[in-house]
């Protein structure tokens, strides 16, 4: 696909957040190139043009969003780069949700960046091949199926997150294109083999419960007797893989038993003092013991526990108080997708569920760096306001 000037920026955007969590540059260079994606996509948001103009009245809405998730912070005395840092990349995440409706507004702009991402995770994999962090093994016990292929990212779960993402993003581009045959069905057979060799078990859950909410109104409209038979078969096809699941991934996976522990007593502590329920415990996340703030929080909370998950970062970083700016821009998306039309409105529900589910395994909603939250909130957006001009209806 021929990319025109105007698409360079949000093909560059994901790109460079995709590669910015590789292994080898992520080592080399810090969060830097992440944030440097970051900074593309938010000029995209606040940049106004004859396809896009910037809302004073949705701006505003994206600060007062952004002082509810960063105001824990500051109150209980966080270190004085953790509040800045917590501060803009709230705002980051709150003008992906509420700005960006120019950056994946049309089924071009989707394939862009689908293709930005993939070519991220090749450039990625090539970096990580010439200098020996590739992360490909044999008989590995982290992977599914005995051969785990990490494509030179950092850890596994970020690149199921970008195979899960591509999955999707594909889907989405071929379903609005009306076109869905063989080689489609190859390509997203390729993504999702790539999702069970990166060993996520989180991001091949997600892929599936994607393909079982986006065919939800196909299922819907089977005959009486056909919806019969499906649902027979289907029950104990959930029954066989509910046995299956619990029998050999969840009993032995002990880093989700580390994730709920890791909530379990982090609410047992929040409950003790309603201050820290309120606003978070982000003065101990980012204290100065020069620990990072997975191993401060695992020291606190026990290292049998982690904080791998959206709903305890949430918790940690904004307090309670934070949850109110994550349920009024999903609200707002539930709303505004009401005048979509019916394939969009079923890709946005799905999309917005997704989401919601990823937050008990990943942090994905939550995080920009994973390319995974920004990529989705933008898509979200674009749906939304695609053919509703330039102009955006107020919704809270």
């Amino acid at each position: 696909m021929k990319i025109a000037k105007k698409d360079i920026l949000p093909f560059l955007g994901f790109f460079l957040i995709t590669i910015g969590n590789g292994k080898y540059l992520g080592a080399k260079f810090g969060d830097l190139i992440e944030y440097l994606g970051i900074a593309v996509l938010l000029i995209l948001c606040y940049w106004p043009s004859k396809e896009h103009h910037v809302s004073v009245t949705e701006t505003i809405k994206v600060l007062f969003l952004t002082s509810l998730l960063s105001i824990g912070a500051f109150i209980k005395g966080a270190p004085t780069k953790a509040c800045y840092m917590i501060a803009m990349t709230s705002f980051a995440l709150m003008s992906f949700a509420l700005m960006s409706q120019s950056i994946l507004s049309t089924n071009k702009r989707i394939k862009i960046a689908a293709n930005a991402i993939f070519w991220g995770a090749v450039f990625s994999a090539f970096i990580g091949l010439i200098t020996g962090t590739l992360g490909f093994s044999l008989g590995s016990d982290e992977s599914i199926v005995g051969i785990l292929y990490v494509s030179g990212f950092q850890v596994k779960n970020y690149c199921g997150g970008i195979w899960l993402l591509l999955f999707v993003l594909n889907y989405i581009y071929y379903m609005r294109n009306g076109r869905l045959g063989h080689k489609e069905r190859t390509v997203l057979a390729l993504f999702l083999l790539l999702i069970v060799l990166s060993g996520s078990k989180g991001a091949l859950a997600l892929s599936m419960i994607w393909i079982l909410l986006i065919n939800f109104d196909k299922i819907l409209k089977l005959r009486k007797n056909q919806k019969r038979i499906f649902v027979f078969f289907a029950g104990i096809i959930a029954c066989l893989i509910g046995v299956y699941i619990y029998n050999n991934i969840l009993i032995n996976v002990y880093t989700y038993a580390y994730r709920m522990r890791g909530l379990s007593n982090l609410v047992d502590y929040l409950l003790q003092d309603l201050r820290n329920l309120f606003f978070g415990v982000s003065d101990i996340a980012y204290a100065n013991t020069g620990f990072s703030y997975t191993t401060n929080m695992r020291q606190f909370l026990g290292w049998q526990s982690s904080v791998e998950m959206s709903y305890v970062n949430i918790l940690i970083k904004n307090g309670l108080i934070g949850y109110a700016s994550y349920i009024l821009i999903f609200k707002d998306f539930l709303s505004g997708c009401k005048r979509c039309t019916a394939i969009d409105q079923s890709i946005v529900k799905s999309l917005v569920i997704v989401l919601l589910i990823s937050g008990l395994t990943e942090t994905y909603a939550v995080s920009i760096h994973y390319v995974v939250g920004p990529a989705m909130y933008c898509l979200i957006r674009g749906l939304i306001y695609q053919d509703r001009g330039v102009y955006i209806r107020d919704e809270f």
